[in-house]
């Protein structure tokens, strides 16, 4: 029994080992660690686990196969696998690594080292996420417990996949003014610079028992009257606005802003979609790189939408957007 133990503890190390061999520099490691001090909190920052694919779509750690390791810790691992057509999907579009990064302020999202829209979150919004499954009767065990273990815990994963011969290797994590941030930046400071201050749209939507909404002093008809065009589409349903209220939900809420997008339950925050730093101007860019606008449409014209779509994007970044459903049982409706 011993020696079976004993035996049981090595393999665990020997796996331990070849995985931290196989690790990379992680983006924003330390982060975690640096939150506390106190030697009996937890705390978990560790480096980024690389995992690489091959053009069979196999996968290794630290030239290890990851079916190799799984048999050694006396776990079946030999099904994980990439389709090999998207590996070769990915190579021919020059994406030679994806990384997932897990840190303090949020989960970071980077494909060739550059982030894309990632999501950020501090303690409050992650209560606010549970707090709003748990209205909504979708209730997980022990999700407000490791919800707030989240921001103490650092860690990534990055998956290499085969880089075409002649072409320049990325670094894992680009550091500083990238070009898409740069490219993001320049254009919102030009846009910003023509119009002088950022636009701003405050759209407060008031809804009634039976299912109407105002609009500023304005009735749903009001509104249909002004434009010719028929709102009884944005009409809710009772059943829904009593769903709704059963779950204590008096107001639910959308911004946007140059940091991304938000969202509000009652008066609750919820984790952004951030997309700053050039994050969206570079999904975009790979999206063009991978060819997936021919693909969405094929036979449009993709450079001129793209043209659009990036004389837009600044615009749509800088705007201090709020739309706001306030609901019976509100304050503000209530009020009105």
């Amino acid at each position: 029994m011993q020696n079976r133990r004993l035996m049981f503890w090595t393999t665990m190390l020997l796996v331990a080992m070849v995985v931290l061999a196989g690790c990379a520099p992680r983006a924003g490691a330390g982060d975690a660690a640096a939150m506390t001090s106190d030697p009996m909190e937890l705390v978990v920052d560790l480096p980024a686990i690389v995992l690489d694919v091959q053009s069979d779509g196999s996968v290794s750690i630290g030239n290890v196969p990851i079916a190799q390791l799984g048999a050694m810790a006396g776990a079946d691992l030999s099904t994980i696998a990439i389709d090999p057509s998207l590996v070769e999907f990915m190579s021919a579009g020059n994406i030679q690594h994806v990384q997932v990064n897990n840190s303090s302020h949020g989960l970071l999202l980077l494909v060739n080292g550059e982030a894309i829209p990632s999501i950020t979150y501090d303690g409050e919004s992650l209560q606010a996420t549970a707090d709003a499954l748990n209205a909504f009767g979708m209730a997980i065990p022990m999700l407000d417990t490791a919800l707030s273990l989240v921001d103490q815990i650092g860690l990534g994963v990055i998956m290499r996949f085969p880089v075409a011969s002649g072409v320049a290797q990325i670094p894992l994590y680009v550091e500083g003014d990238s070009g898409s941030a740069m490219e993001a930046k320049m254009a919102q400071d030009d846009f910003l610079a023509a119009v002088g201050s950022p636009p701003r749209v405050n759209l407060p939507i008031f809804y009634e028992a039976d299912g109407s909404f105002s609009i500023g002093d304005l009735t749903d008809e009001d509104w249909s009257a002004l434009t010719g065009a028929s709102l009884a589409a944005l009409r809710l349903n009772t059943s829904v606005i009593d769903g709704l209220a059963a779950s204590g939900i008096n107001k639910l809420g959308i911004g946007t802003d140059a940091a991304g997008i938000h969202i509000m339950i009652n008066d609750s925050a919820l984790p952004t979609l951030d997309w700053s730093g050039g994050k969206a101007t570079h999904l975009l860019n790979l999206a063009d790189q991978l060819g997936l606008w021919e693909m969405l449409a094929p036979g449009m014209n993709i450079g001129e939408v793209l043209t659009t779509v990036e004389g837009l994007l600044p615009v749509i970044q800088v705007a201090d957007f709020d739309l706001t459903v306030h609901l019976p049982g509100s304050g503000m409706a209530a009020s009105r």
